[in-house]
């Protein structure tokens, strides 16, 4: 069995401050960078999660997610990424798309797997439609961090570099291009980030985000509903603006720049950032900032806010509006994930709090999206000491100190066995995967205690 090695890990959306390993110390990305962040998945299907340095994976698994060479059907055990494993290689970092599995070793090396179809997984126009097997994406780079968006992942390297990979359709690859031609791996010019190297990133479902040694900060791919700051709509409305390059974004609360963020992150129609202090502001689309518009049961909530628009003029914001200005939405705040529709957020406590887009009780899947998300930062009731957070689309699974785990969230594809849909918290324990943990690292070995 690997030692398990004490780390710090930036992993999610998916999004992720810093990791240390056997190479250098840990990275100093920030002012006080010492957040430990989740796994970084926007998978629908597929829950991912680091053990002992080895990807386990289950769910969902027909598109070669399980990466052990074959197309696994989704009622099988949960497992590790075989391939990996009998390489020795030790991971420190898992992001997800929708279908495909991105992977850190502590080398600096990544690997890919999954979907493949516009290149998302594997990089190159070489690698098949499924990749069935990881495959060496980056290496020999010194990558420090990797995350995801929908259809596209992006890594980090020591030296501030960073790489992008898979669709461009609303602008990800900051190439100047829209649409769905694959794009391999490229390295976007640092001349976009005023020559300055990159000290951390972020993911979001249709976003990306850079953060330089200056502080500044940039973000390209769709920012819809003014998600970037920039006011281009009239009366606060809803609408596109595909930024094919990185753009600055100056929209911060007083006395905060890109040095006093150690997460950025966000989803589909808002970006989100924790600072070193503790702090969670977002901007974007109303209802998914977690600031009080949204339904709690039937009910719906729109708290007394005015803003101006890109032409001066005030107006009062609804939920299916834009806040262009960060808000605060909590404060104590050790650990945020973010991904599609919300986030989830770990106090210093160890209290989870999630917040996101919610729909009125009487629309389809209303529970589902009151379970994963709250029209403001809501705690919810967990079992035991929280160790570990991992996630995806819609579902959260969280480990505590007894080495047991829990499911909250959507269902679908075994992802929590055989139950209902949805689930709701505290949570269905998922003793089918900690039983085949203990089958592999011995039956006194305690499960989601690092990574």
């Amino acid at each position: 069995m690997k030692l398990i090695k004490l780390m710090v890990l930036f992993a999610s959306c998916l999004c992720f401050s810093l990791f240390a390993n056997e190479r250098t110390d840990a990275v100093a990305l920030t002012k006080k960078s010492t957040i430990r962040v989740p796994t970084a998945a926007n998978s629908v299907d597929t829950v991912v999660t680091i053990e002992n340095g080895e990807v386990w994976v289950w769910g969902y698994r027909n598109n070669g997610m399980q990466g052990n060479g074959e197309f696994v059907k989704a009622k099988a055990p949960p497992a590790r990424a075989s391939v990996l494993v009998d390489k020795g290689v030790y991971i420190t970092q898992v992001a997800s798309g929708i279908h495909h599995l991105i992977a850190l070793d502590d080398q600096g090396n990544v690997w890919g797997w999954g979907q493949n179809g516009v290149h998302e997984a594997g990089g190159y126009a070489t690698t098949p439609w499924f990749l069935l097997t990881p495959s060496l994406v980056l290496e020999g780079k010194d990558v420090v961090m990797v995350n995801c968006g929908e259809y596209t992942s992006f890594a980090l390297t020591r030296s501030g570099e960073v790489y992008a990979w898979g669709t461009s359709f609303w602008g990800q690859m900051a190439n100047g291009k829209t649409g769905t031609i694959p794009t391999e791996v490229h390295r976007i010019p640092q001349s976009y980030f005023h020559d300055s190297p990159i000290v951390l990133i972020g993911a979001g479902y249709e976003s990306a985000w850079a953060i330089n040694d200056r502080g500044e900060i940039f973000a390209w791919g769709d920012e819809e509903n003014e998600q970037y700051g920039h006011q281009k709509l009239r009366g606060g409305g809803w609408g596109h603006d595909l930024r094919t390059y990185p753009i600055q974004i100056t929209s911060l609360p007083p006395g905060i720049s890109g040095e006093d963020i150690v997460t950025i992150t966000g989803g589909n129609r808002y970006t989100a950032f924790l600072t070193s202090e503790g702090e969670v502001y977002a901007m974007g689309a109303a209802n998914h900032l977690g600031i009080g518009f949204g339904y709690l049961g039937n009910t719906l909530y729109e708290p007394e806010l005015y803003l101006d628009d890109v032409e001066g003029k005030r107006y009062k914001v609804r939920f299916d509006l834009s806040v262009p200005i960060p808000q605060l939405v909590m404060d104590d705040v050790n650990t945020l994930y973010c991904r599609y529709g919300g986030c989830v957020a770990v106090t210093n406590e160890n209290e989870i709090y999630t917040w996101g887009v919610t729909l009125g009780a009487g629309n389809e899947n209303a529970s589902l999206w009151q379970i994963m998300y709250g029209y403001k930062a809501m705690k919810r009731e967990i079992i035991g000491n929280l160790t570990k957070v991992d996630g995806g689309k819609e579902h959260i699974v969280y480990w505590n100190d007894e080495g047991r785990a829990f499911g909250v969230g959507w269902n679908n594809h075994y992802k929590f066995g055989n139950t209902s849909l949805p689930v709701t918290w505290p949570g269905k324990e998922l003793e089918f995967v900690t039983d085949e943990m203990k089958k592999v690292y011995g039956k006194d070995f305690v499960p989601g205690q690092g990574y």
